[in-house]
């Protein structure tokens, strides 16, 4: 059986199974060589590499057709083939290395694999090009002889050192690489003459290319299984990008709320404080009566007309004092209490210069009270004294207006009471009315 078997593949099939491996090589070749531009990974490069120096190793072995044609114009021979055998050999080792990513496992593993290799093609490469300028033949000779030996001693050691990197696809380097060398040297001419073996040329080579085409379709396994994984971690890559960017999409929209939250707060801000201001210039123009000012200017010319000069300078003294406040009040947030009561007492004296009975003003101050830690309004007691003089003790003869302080627990009770008319009456009769005006502020630990 083993002999009709031999008999077809020498007589009948022989060149065709050639012609369809080689062809098989080259588009393997080509293939990866496109995938390494697309994804620019060496791997890929490597591999195209591999299969096309296989092809060249083997076009010399075709006796007829184009290839054989291509070889002889190309003057490929025995060297020939031996050299490019020695190169594919050597990828191979480069190939896998790099697929396997040896390198980032270990630095000292992915040494000790290539640089081997790399002084193989280095002596072979030499020896081949002093051969073929016929300087010496004994070099390439006895180097391809020893070659054998030296790869499989390498093959040994590399296949031991990929058992110790983690990674799955290792198996498929393995194995293909197993079958291919066992078929190898099955085909060698010095293994295939054993009694044991005894098989021809022609048989030998079908072996090995049975041998390089299983080692190919366990490589093409490696490698897509490796661009399936790729594939998955590209898909799973871009399915956590875009929740990412929709993350970012409402992380953005929750900043912009807040943002205009902090917007609306500050426009609620600015409006309070443009209303505070205004709410503090209309205090200010409602602090003091305008008929006050003009009777306080018309009481200074009078005195001045009158020579009375002690007089007119002790109301413009006064009257200086009160104005600087009111300007003063209007540059501040808040007085002392002691500040406050000053302004109110220089306010009365002005108002008394006008009246021929002047004005009883008391201030009753409980001691429990200190009056330069109490904090309020600029001028805020002045409307009610001013309302007190008018509307009160103005019809009287005997004007009198009183503030007390007192401390009530946590508070300070101001309390302006006067002896007037009060605003009902000032107009029907004259009778003794007594005012009171509660103002409560609030003691903090800080002010009392």
């Amino acid at each position: 059986m083993s002999e009709v078997i031999s008999a077809i593949i020498e007589r009948d099939t022989y060149d065709s199974i050639l012609y369809a491996v080689l062809g098989g090589l080259l588009l393997l070749s080509i293939y990866h060589l496109t995938l390494f531009f697309q994804n620019r990974d060496k791997s890929y490069f490597l591999y195209s590499s591999y299969t096309f120096f296989s092809f060249l190793a083997y076009m010399p072995v075709a006796e007829s057709g184009f290839l054989y044609d291509l070889s002889n114009y190309f003057h490929f021979d025995y060297y020939s083939k031996n050299l490019f055998t020695i190169i594919f050999n050597a990828v191979y080792f480069l190939f896998f290395a790099q697929f396997l990513n040896v390198k980032k496992t270990s630095p000292t593993f992915y040494k000790i694999i290539v640089i081997p290799i790399y002084v193989l093609i280095g002596i072979a490469v030499i020896g081949f090009i002093l051969l073929k300028t016929g300087i010496t033949k004994m070099i390439f000779e006895e180097f391809y002889k020893a070659f054998v030996y030296i790869i499989t001693a390498h093959t040994i050691v590399s296949f031991y050192i990929l058992t110790k990197v983690k990674n799955n696809l290792k198996y498929y380097i393995i194995f293909g690489g197993i079958i291919l060398y066992i078929c190898s040297i099955l085909g060698e001419q010095s293994n295939r003459q054993l009694p044991s073996i005894n098989i021809s040329k022609k048989m030998g080579d079908f072996i090995y290319f049975v041998g390089l085409i299983i080692e190919n379709i366990a490589f093409s396994f490696a490698l897509g299984r490796r661009q399936r994984s790729n594939y998955r971690e590209k898909v799973l890559f871009n399915k956590n990008l875009i929740v990412e960017m929709q993350k970012n999409v409402q992380l953005k929209d929750k900043i912009n709320l807040q943002h205009q939250k902090r917007l609306e707060v500050e426009n609620d801000r600015i409006k309070y404080q443009r209303e505070n201001s205004d709410l503090r210039l209309s205090i200010l123009q409602n602090q003091m009566n305008p008929h006050f000012i003009f009777n306080a200017l018309n009481s200074i010319k009078y005195y001045i007309l009158e020579n009375d000069t002690k007089n007119a300078v002790d109301y413009l003294t006064k009257f200086s004092k009160i104005i600087r406040t009111i300007l003063v009040s209007s540059t501040v947030k808040e007085f002392t209490l002691d500040e406050e009561l000053q302004s109110i007492k220089v306010y009365v004296d002005i108002e008394n210069l006008r009246f021929n009975h002047k004005i009883n003003f008391t201030v009753f101050i409980d001691p429990n009270i200190d009056i330069n830690q109490i904090k309020l309004p600029p001028m805020v007691l002045q409307p009610y004294i001013e309302n007190a003089i008018i509307h009160g003790v103005a019809l009287v003869e005997n004007k009198k207006i009183d503030i007390e302080i007192l401390a009530k627990n946590e508070w300070i009770e101001i309390r302006i009471s006067d002896n007037g008319v009060g605003r009902r009456e000032a107009a029907k009769t004259a009778f003794d009315i007594k005012t009171l005006v509660n103002l409560w502020v609030q003691k903090s630990p800080m002010e009392c």
